[in-house]
């Protein structure tokens, strides 16, 4: 323990026992047994005062530390939330539309039953899709603020998350019918029959 430290525990017994015998001396104390272990006990506690109060002193030194590191360094701004952050959205409000993209005819329907029956989505009626080629993989694609959504449906149909992806521009069906999601069924779902 340093100097300055015997000082502040010396001082502290000193105001202790100086508390303690003003306040007896009020009192009448015919047991000065009594008084000795009033003073024993004051000792201890400002020893472990004293102690208490080196250790805040070097947590409030690590703390003036952190906070002029903090402060050179600039705070990291929020970044702002767009308006088309997706969030989860009850499935009775998501707009489902199942596009058949393969050679097996209720492919779609299927699917969409699923979704409707099973998780509670509302679901367009199925169509076909627009392209000849029978797609090698099964996409969700989704409109913004749907996303979270979108990577449900993949996990309920078991497409690969890789292929949950927004909207595209060119539409591989002739009418999106105002859906929020679009699936286009693919040969690793529903693979040819042979």
């Amino acid at each position: 323990m340093n100097i300055a430290g015997k000082g502040i525990l010396l001082l502290g017994v000193f105001v202790a026992i100086g508390v303690i015998v003003l306040s007896e001396g009020f009192n009448d104390t015919s047991d000065t047994s009594g008084s000795l272990s009033v003073v024993q006990s004051a000792e201890e506690t400002s020893e472990t005062t004293s102690e208490n109060e080196e250790e805040t002193t070097e947590e409030e030194e690590a703390v003036t530390e952190g906070t002029e590191d903090s402060e050179s360094t600039p705070p990291a701004q929020d970044e702002p939330v767009s308006s088309s952050e997706s969030v989860l959205h009850p499935p009775a409000e998501v707009r489902i539309l199942v596009a058949n993209g393969t050679d097996f005819s209720g492919a779609a329907s299927a699917v969409r039953d699923v979704l409707i029956s099973d998780q509670g989505y509302n679901g367009l009626p199925p169509v076909n899709a627009t392209s000849e080629e029978v797609p090698e993989f099964s996409f969700v694609y989704y409109a913004n603020g749907y996303e979270l959504d979108a990577r449900n449906v993949g996990l309920i149909i078991n497409v690969d998350s890789a292929n949950v992806i927004p909207m595209p521009a060119a539409l591989p069906v002739a009418d999106l019918s105002e859906a929020n999601i679009l699936v286009l069924l693919g040969s690793d779902l529903y693979p040819p029959e042979e």
